[in-house]
């Protein structure tokens, strides 16, 4: 019993990682193409960037942010890159009732949803100050950091689950 705790089953676990993480099918752009897609935190950094690689893969793009000068700039581009259609919806994160109506409005501006994007964040400063001093800060950044996450991906799931889609999280910051 003992030999097959200490080395067969970390041999067996080994297999199947390689087995599993071993992918017989490489990336394509073109298995993108018509994809129906969420960015949020689009208007600048890796969700531009994100976007817009999205977008030369022919990709439908919908992306959100609070800056809407800036989006309307990013779906510009988008559209010029050759998205399949790219729209913008602006709005913050702090409201959990606009996060749920976006992945609604996206939805239907799009005809479903293939992949959700999490990118958004609201920055601060020093991170370990508003530890000391300011619970109301620690508040805001657990509702867009965290929160709003679990609100976008609940709100996503059934459209999610019928196209087999995928959340992908980024976390730029950690």
């Amino acid at each position: 019993m003992a030999f097959m705790k200490k080395y067969l089953l970390p041999i067996l676990g080994i297999f199947l990682a390689y087995y599993y993480y071993s992918a017989k099918e490489e990336f394509r752009p073109e298995m993108l193409r018509g994809k129906r897609v969420i960015v949020t935190g689009a208007s600048k950094g890796i969700g531009r960037e994100m976007a817009y690689h999205l977008a030369r893969m022919g990709a439908h793009v919908v992306v959100t942010a609070r800056s809407e000068e800036a989006l309307k700039k990013v779906v510009s581009h988008c559209l010029e890159l050759g998205a399949s259609s790219a729209h913008y919806v602006a709005g913050t994160m702090e409201n959990m009732t606009f996060a749920e109506e976006f992945v609604a409005k996206a939805g239907k501006l799009m005809g479903g949803l293939d992949m959700l994007i999490l990118n958004h964040i609201t920055n601060t400063n020093n991170p370990m100050t508003v530890f000391i001093d300011d619970i109301d800060q620690v508040r805001r950044n657990m509702e867009v950091n965290f929160l709003s996450y679990v609100v976008l991906s609940g709100a996503a799931m059934p459209m999610l689950k019928q196209s087999n889609g995928s959340i992908v999280v980024v976390s730029s910051i950690a």
